[in-house]
């Protein structure tokens, strides 16, 4: 992918990271963290260029978190517990925000260049 679609993906999934942390009970919050993270999840998210080698393990890692934040969105949507399952969400989604500003700061410096 093109390291400036790959800085916008990040970012995006960054700010929608950011605003479920903020706001954890916020159904319409978790959605859009959910719909920001399907990229971030997918398998091509990934940079091609060698100048992004050093990268390789932080996108494994924004994959690996991105899948877990997904799946327990998904998982809370099927939910009757309510509140309290919202922890589920929010702990990984914590965990998922630095690999994804420090993607973004990467990246950006890159498309700076």
């Amino acid at each position: 992918m093109y390291p400036t679609y790959l800085a916008r993906i990040a970012t995006t999934a960054e700010r929608a990271c950011a605003m479920a942390v903020d706001r954890p009970k916020d159904p319409q919050a978790r959605e859009h963290l959910f719909d920001a993270l399907a990229s971030v999840a997918d398998p091509t998210f990934q940079a091609d260029e060698p100048e992004f080698d050093h990268l390789t393990d932080l996108f494994s890692q924004a994959r690996v978190w991105a899948d877990i934040v997904r799946t327990r969105i998904a998982g809370l949507q099927t939910s009757k517990l309510g509140h309290p399952v919202v922890q589920a969400v929010q702990y990984p989604a914590r965990d998922l925000l630095p690999i994804l500003r420090d993607l973004s700061r990467e990246l950006g410096r890159k498309n700076d260049a």
